[in-house]
């Protein structure tokens, strides 16, 4: 019987060193949207959002609006779905008016109840321009002579 055993585990260990699995990892990730900036630890709101927005229906990520035109984006763990949001979104810190990591945020759908989930990740976000200007260039126009 203990041969059968000893049989049996060497079997398996050679079945288990046999098989590889190569996964690349990709050491920098390229960032998704030139309007994300740096990554940032806390916001501080002195005492509540002025705004938010959903990030092109992603369900764990967040934009927040601080003042006129401060936005930040959160990436989110946890169970909840941004996407079915009404209008209720509500935060929890841990003892100081700054959202940093690990605080939550809570969503309401407004029929079942509240999904909570934590920030992993904040980000300066840069608000959209409709259209740059362009400094102009007295150069361009030359009149000949």
């Amino acid at each position: 019987m203990i041969r059968n055993f000893i049989g049996i585990v060497v079997a398996m260990t050679i079945i288990g060193c046999s098989q590889t699995t190569v996964t690349q990892v990709d050491p920098k990730p390229s960032l998704p949207n030139s309007q994300l900036g740096n990554e940032v630890r806390r916001i501080c709101f002195a005492s509540s959002i002025n705004g938010w927005k959903e990030f092109n229906g992603e369900r764990h990520s967040v934009i927040l609006t601080k003042g006129v035109k401060d936005e930040y984006k959160l990436e989110l763990s946890g169970f909840c779905d941004v996407t079915k949001a009404m209008s209720n979104i509500a935060t929890r810190t841990r003892g100081s008016s700054c959202l940093t990591r690990g605080d939550e945020i809570i969503v309401s759908d407004g029929f079942s109840g509240v999904d909570r989930c934590f920030i992993k990740k904040m980000y300066k976000w840069r608000t959209e321009t409709s259209e740059e200007t362009k400094p102009e260039d007295s150069d361009s126009t030359t009149a000949s002579d």
